[in-house]
């Protein structure tokens, strides 16, 4: 996109947009406020007062406290365009999973995620920031790579009404295997087989030791959660940390 501009005297506002914009990889400069915004360009960044009295429609206010949501969302819309016919979402599953989403097979952003239950809190908030009225055109192709966690997925969309495909992660990794963001664009870009029901989970041993094994990680050496409550957190009913709190009492 073109260049966004960063106008404004307040320096805590422009330190955290600048870290903001350079975390996405846009474009951008910093202007003082007393400079002429290029012709051309989509938007600036200011305070609600520096926006609201220059006048200008491509002034977008905000704080160093919703920085992150104002950016995210504002990007997001002008990418996105205002006649979108559907909006997907790729889903690399794994412990940390890769996002990315596109309009109209068109990539407008991604992200690598921490946390499984980060995914459908990300897919509702970036389709609330294109627009609310996206669910029935929105579509979320998940890969099934990791069986446990892509099902946890998958169920969660479908409370969500969200449409579903379940997508062979077979030759999605474009480079490193630790590259979950490329994957996840590859897999929004596959075709895959509708889900329209909930899908069993059950965890392998292998998952289930694995849990157990950064329980005791987590818990400094000092206990291994049984596999009772290693299987819950496999399932999502607990996160790592309140099961090692569980076992702790």
């Amino acid at each position: 996109m073109a260049l966004v501009v960063i106008r404004t005297r307040d320096f805590q506002l422009a330190y955290r947009l600048i870290k903001k914009l350079r975390s996405l990889k846009v474009s951008h400069i910093q202007l003082e406020i007393n400079q002429i915004i290029p012709i051309g360009t989509p938007l600036w960044f200011g305070t609600p007062e520096e926006v609201n009295t220059s006048k200008d429609p491509n002034g977008v206010a905000c704080n160093i406290n919703n920085v992150d949501y104002v950016v995210n969302k504002t990007l997001n819309k002008i990418l996105a365009g205002p006649n979108v016919k559907i909006l997907t979402f790729g889903v690399d599953s794994g412990p940390r999973p890769g996002l990315a989403w596109f309009t109209d097979d068109r990539l407008i952003g991604s992200k690598q995620l921490e946390l499984v239950d980060e995914v459908i809190d990300e897919i509702i908030n970036t389709v609330n920031q294109i627009s609310p009225k996206f669910p029935a055109k929105t579509l979320i192709k998940i890969g099934n790579g990791h069986r446990t966690i892509s099902n946890r997925i998958v169920n969660k969309c479908l409370n969500n009404n969200f449409q579903v495909q379940l997508i062979d992660e077979k030759h999605t990794s474009l480079g490193s295997r630790h590259d979950h963001v490329s994957s996840a664009k590859s897999i929004g870009l596959k075709h895959g087989i509708p889900i329209c029901d909930k899908l069993e989970i059950v965890p392998t041993r292998g998952e289930v030791r694995e849990i157990q094994r950064i329980s005791r990680l987590v818990s400094g050496g000092k206990a291994t959660i049984p596999s009772n409550l290693a299987i819950s957190v496999a399932i999502g009913k607990l996160s790592l940390i309140e099961a090692v709190k569980l076992h702790s009492r």
